[in-house]
């Protein structure tokens, strides 16, 4: 699976927090975490903005992270 904020490769890990342990995802290259709750926070949060007949259009984990990186694009880097 790819991270929505870099593409890099996403590898699932146990991640320990102050609430328990729970399996989840890190991106190797940006460090960013995801799991199930952030994912369907998002999902949440993007269904509130979005019209009611695409807001139910995408469904599972993937097809959030699909949907939040769609239309992002890298910037160029700065000549120095």
């Amino acid at each position: 699976m790819n991270c929505p904020k870099c593409t890099g490769l996403l590898i699932q890990e146990e991640i320990q927090e102050h609430s328990g342990r729970f399996q989840g995802w890190r991106c190797i290259q940006c460090g960013l975490r995801l799991d199930q709750t952030i994912a369907q926070n998002r999902h949440d949060t993007q269904s509130d903005q979005r019209p009611a007949a695409v807001a139910g259009s995408s469904s599972g984990t993937a097809s959030l992270l699909q949907t939040r990186t769609a239309g992002r694009h890298k910037r160029p880097a700065r000549a120095s």
